[in-house]
């Protein structure tokens, strides 16, 4: 029997992907930060983060091309 708190699916990965940017961001409470993680595995966490990293430094990457081409 599921818990009515525990997100599942889409609502689970939305989840993980709220907790990871307010981490990455760095202005999230603890009492928020407590609730979101309990349901979420570090492995989902960690892909999450990566894939976050990932594309920061392609934009900054990218940002930087632009700006040397002019």
């Amino acid at each position: 029997m599921a818990l009515r708190d525990t997100p599942t699916g889409k609502g689970q990965r939305f989840s993980t992907i709220r907790t990871v940017a307010w981490a990455l961001l760095g202005v999230r409470g603890h009492k928020p930060h407590e609730h979101d993680v309990a349901p979420l595995s570090p492995l989902q966490i960690l892909i999450t983060a990566l894939v976050f990293m990932l594309i920061f430094v392609l934009v900054l990457v990218s940002v930087a091309i632009y700006i040397s081409r002019q």
